[in-house]
């Protein structure tokens, strides 16, 4: 369904709500950029709780009125989408770029995040990994997704998901290269923007509950230099978080291992707010 979010300007947000309890709301990720990537999640954790998932701006079928791409400005138009459905405590569950919007969101807005899950995601790239980011972006710009498609497959999922998951691999290609779902230039813009938070030193001030997890064979860029190090990072940073590995999963571990993903995401979230 489509929704109007009234803020400093008049967005028209892409969005679906199934299930019933308690409101989880999941913020997706960029490559496969639309709430599509939660295709495995949405029919399971609809059976336990009400599960909202939208587009956020530019990406999928959400708008992008004045143009604008930073993790602040998607958390700002989470906090309007939030306020318009009446949601004043949610559980936020954010997944790569998704997870640097729920650590903005977080700090912004503590009072309505009643537990927190952030999967393979990052609390700011090292040097190193924002200078990709920028020459990414620069290509991207030059050359569209196309000629980055393989290179990106390659490093997003884990060997075993090409013997095993033909099909993910192809649907994950199909998205990434879909103009309408994935944009170049909005794709461009927001590598970008990436580059620019850093959260480490404020982790303290994130108090919820939460579950950090990651891929043991995640090669992206977001992880740093190992395939935990990001997540460990973030599992130091919050007090009393929760921190799972995902043996033989890639970036997308939640598409690549969804029955352990699942799983384990559904148990957090009924022990965090019990």
């Amino acid at each position: 369904m489509r929704i109007e979010v009234e803020h400093s300007e008049t967005l028209s947000v892409n969005y679906e709500v199934q299930g019933n309890g308690l409101d989880v709301v999941l913020v997706h990720g960029l490559g496969l950029s639309s709430m599509k990537t939660w295709i495995n999640q949405v029919p399971e954790l609809s059976k336990h709780f009400r599960v909202h998932t939208y587009d956020v701006r530019g990406f999928g079928a959400t708008n992008n009125p004045s143009n604008k791409f930073s993790v602040q400005q998607h958390a700002y138009d989470l906090y309007a989408l939030l306020t318009k459905l009446k949601l004043e405590k949610v559980v936020l569950v954010g997944f790569s770029m998704g997870g640097w919007i729920a650590q903005q969101f977080v700090l912004d807005h503590p009072e309505m995040v009643r537990a927190l899950v952030l999967s393979c995601t990052t609390s700011g790239l090292r040097p190193e990994g924002a200078k990709k980011f920028v020459e990414r972006s620069d290509k991207v710009d030059a050359n569209g997704t196309a000629p980055l498609a393989e290179e990106q497959i390659k490093n997003t999922f884990a060997p075993e998901s090409f013997e095993k998951s033909p099909e993910l691999i192809n649907f994950y290609r199909d998205c990434f290269l879909d103009a309408n779902q994935n944009n170049p230039k909005s794709y461009a813009a927001m590598f970008r923007a990436l580059t620019v938070p850093q959260w480490t030193s404020q982790l303290g001030r994130i108090q919820c509950p939460t579950l950090v997890v990651c891929g043991d064979d995640d090669k992206g860029i977001t992880r740093g230099n190992t395939a935990t190090d990001a997540a460990e990072i973030l599992h130091r940073g919050i007090a009393h978080s929760k921190l799972v590995v995902i043996e033989k999963g890639g970036h997308y571990a939640h598409l690549e291992r969804p029955e352990e993903w699942n799983a384990m995401a559904t148990k957090f979230i009924n022990e965090a707010t019990t």
